[in-house]
């Protein structure tokens, strides 16, 4: 099983939950170094998920017959200002993942690999809920608009696909490159700072070793299609 995003914060929890997974030979891969250096029980790669040689290059070599595609860019906010590289980071390059694994498959008639994409409530315009798999999607923001662009990508594709969506991912790592709502907490507490929140919208956040479990599950089933994967409390 190959990981995209393994230095993210569900990408390391997939990879501590992998490493003692009899069942699969657990390959990370993300940009840059690895964070999870302590970590035994797998195998990590550097990779550019933007460079569709380089991964073609890792396809080629592992021959993986699960892909989690975990990495993305979901700073909202960045994503209204950097337009052009979130549409590269969260659209295209899921391009380019579905193409290495349709010429790998196209070359080897045996080989049928299962890629898992996580996508996100923001696919959805927030006037209802909570929704099911069937609600009709109504992107408002440019990285909602990127994540629906990679969704369609996947469901046009043909290569076994399911899609995992979920909401406000939350959880600590060793090291992360940036905070979440619990940090967030957390650390303003600490720091004596008074917390001002929203007071109009209602979410399920997810604790990130549960989405792992969730996404796991997905691979050993081989389950297909659309999945919302969140927490159960409705805050």
């Amino acid at each position: 099983m190959l990981i995209t995003g393994s230095n993210g914060l569900l990408g390391q929890k997939l990879v501590k939950a992998l490493s003692i997974n009899e069942r699969f030979k657990c390959i990370a891969t993300a940009k840059g170094i690895n964070r999870l250096q302590k970590q035994e029980g797998y195998q990590f790669e550097s990779l550019d998920i933007t460079d569709a040689s380089a991964i073609k290059r890792i396809f080629t070599k592992y021959m993986p017959d699960v892909v989690i595609h975990t990495a993305a860019m979901t700073n909202v906010d960045a994503c209204e200002t950097e337009r052009e590289q979130a549409t590269l980071l969260n659209t295209h390059a899921v391009g380019f993942l579905i193409d290495a694994l349709k010429e790998l498959k196209a070359g080897n008639t045996s080989y049928n690999p299962h890629l898992i994409h996580l996508s996100t409530d923001f696919i959805f315009d927030g006037t209802h809920g909570p929704l099911d798999e069937n609600a009709t999607p109504n992107p408002l923001s440019h990285y909602a608009r990127t994540k629906l662009e990679a969704e369609n990508l996947v469901m046009q594709s043909d290569i076994q696909w399911s899609i995992a969506r979920t909401v406000l991912v939350y959880g600590v790592v060793d090291q992360m490159s940036r905070s979440n709502i619990v940090l967030w907490v957390k650390q303003s507490l600490e720091q004596g700072k008074t917390i001002k929140v929203v007071d109009d919208q209602y979410r399920t956040p997810t604790l990130a070793e549960d989405l792992a479990d969730g996404c796991i599950r997905i691979a050993e089933r081989r389950a297909l299609g659309i999945y919302n994967i969140s927490g159960d409390a409705f805050l």
